[in-house]
């Protein structure tokens, strides 16, 4: 019912799937509760009273037919034994009584069956059947409602890999919708920077790309599992993932954009800088070369902050002093040096 790029509201229709066979069985629940249904309002059905009457007069017409019969078969057994008739005459007036004795005996049953109410255990059975086709048929309903898949937000429908027609497996992944006007940036930091981060913590994001500069941040969340990633040079690392919420969520970004991302874990207004590569470390201690009177002296420093290949010196370092990059590891202390 969508298509990619499509704006959506909570509980609109996305995808209908076909319910021909689920509407069959429907109507086979459907034929069979009309069956049971009509069973059990016929033994529900309250008495007929003048059908019980002119029972009742039959069975007393009978009844006297019966007796008549009887004295019959008694004339013609007397008859029978004195030779003043055949024994077929005889058998014949027999066979008279049997028959009206069977016409009673029907007539008897039947005013039996209507008199006699409906046992309550056969209209438990047949409320008992009724339910569970209900039963039935409302699991089928609300299997149905699976048939219709609905926007569970408002947002923009980013991703399909359905077409009219196709089939579907359980635990297809099928559309993914997003409200690309909240959004907020993932990064994958490692466990080993991660510890320096709060929630909380100022964010400076940037893309060349797109023409963004320092645009502002927060981390709004840390997750608190570690998975595992192969960097670009192939080697397998241990991250964390860090959700950052920019403070201008009208800047323009979609979806799957990369940014380059700067937690700041410390900042210090005024700090002393020099590269990286001036320092060294000798038995746990950091050290520099510094050049005094024309020679390279060797200096204890105390390193604080490190920032883009950069160090901050705490103590043993003051602004001036003129600081040997990348030290060769012959240098020795007191050796002349010259520059330009």
């Amino acid at each position: 019912m969508v298509d990619i790029g499509d704006k959506v509201k909570k509980g609109d229709i996305l995808i209908k799937l076909d319910g021909e066979e689920l509407s069959r069985k429907i109507e086979e629940l459907d034929a069979q509760r009309s069956s049971i249904l009509a069973q059990y309002n016929e033994a529900k059905k309250p008495v007929d009273q003048e059908t019980i009457s002119k029972l009742k007069i039959e069975v007393s017409n009978l009844e006297k037919r019966i007796a008549t019969a009887e004295d019959e078969v008694n004339k013609k057994k007397s008859l029978f034994d004195a030779g003043a008739i055949s024994k077929d005459e005889y058998d014949v007036a027999v066979r008279s009584l049997d028959v009206e004795k069977g016409n009673l005996e029907k007539a008897r049953l039947d005013l039996e069956q209507l008199t006699k109410p409906v046992s309550s255990n056969i209209l438990a059975q047949y409320e008992s059947q009724l339910k569970q086709i209900d039963l039935q048929k409302q699991s089928l309903l609300d299997t149905g409602d699976d048939f219709t898949i609905t926007a569970t937000i408002d947002g923009t429908v980013l991703f399909k890999e359905v077409e009219e027609g196709r089939y579907l497996q359980p635990g297809m992944h099928i559309m993914e919708i997003g409200n690309i006007s909240d959004f907020y940036i993932e990064s994958d930091i490692l466990i080993g920077d991660v510890v320096k981060i709060k929630e909380g913590s100022e964010v400076i994001l940037s893309s060349d790309d797109l023409d963004l500069v320092e645009l502002k941040g927060k981390v709004s969340k840390i997750h608190p599992t570690a998975f595992s990633k192969v960097s670009d040079l192939g080697i397998e690392q241990k991250r964390i993932k860090v959700e950052i919420q920019l403070e201008d969520n009208t800047i323009e970004l979609k979806p799957g954009y990369e940014l380059e991302v700067k937690i700041i874990i410390d900042r210090n207004e005024n700090g002393l800088l020099i590269p990286e590569d001036a320092v060294f470390e000798v038995d746990n201690k950091d050290y520099v070369f510094v050049v005094e009177d024309s020679k390279a002296t060797l200096r204890e420093v105390k390193i604080g902050i490190k920032s883009k290949k950069q160090v901050e010196v705490l103590d043993g370092l003051k602004e001036g002093d003129i600081v040997i990059l990348s030290p060769d590891k012959n240098l020795d202390n007191g050796v002349k040096v010259k520059w330009d």
